[in-house]
């Protein structure tokens, strides 16, 4: 499960808005190495805050300090569906064309089957992102409440 801590906006029925405490949710841009810093390249394309739409099977209330998870198996089949698979489809798509193409304009032919392929999979990810939209395992959720009475020691780079 990956984990963040968050800050919770808006409550809505079995939702909430949130807007993320820490600068990243792997936590490795504390690390002693600094992490991948990703996230700080995220931001320099960010000009508005960070701000997501949960799952809330608890009930939480404004303000409330909470941590949000997403399951990791999520985000490998998440970006299997979005890259892989239309990728593929493009792939498939100018190599069937090619082979069954004749042999004058199989160039032309790979262009159009590429091109099949690329409209497939957009069909393909508007058909994967509504079905993800209302799938509970591809969506984050409030685990439980930041407990601020508990100090937690963190390694510190020396």
């Amino acid at each position: 499960m990956i984990e963040t801590q968050a800050r919770v906006l808006e409550v809505e029925s079995g939702a909430a808005l949130v807007e993320p405490m820490e600068p990243s949710g792997c936590s490795a841009c504390g690390t002693k190495g600094g992490g991948c810093g990703a996230d700080r390249i995220g931001q320099v394309f960010t000009l508005r805050s960070k701000r997501y739409r949960v799952l809330d099977p608890r009930g939480s209330k404004v303000g409330d300090a909470v941590v949000i998870g997403v399951a990791d198996g999520a985000v490998l089949r998440g970006s299997g569906a979005v890259y892989l698979v239309p990728l593929l489809l493009v792939f498939m798509g100018a190599m069937l064309a090619s082979h069954f193409a004749p042999l004058a304009n199989s160039d032309a032919w790979s262009i159009a089957g590429a091109g099949t392929g690329f409209v497939l999979g957009t069909i393909w990810l508007l058909w994967f992102s509504r079905r993800a939209a209302r799938d509970a395992r591809f969506q984050p959720v409030i685990l439980r409440a930041v407990n601020d009475n508990l100090f937690v020691l963190k390694e510190l780079g020396s």
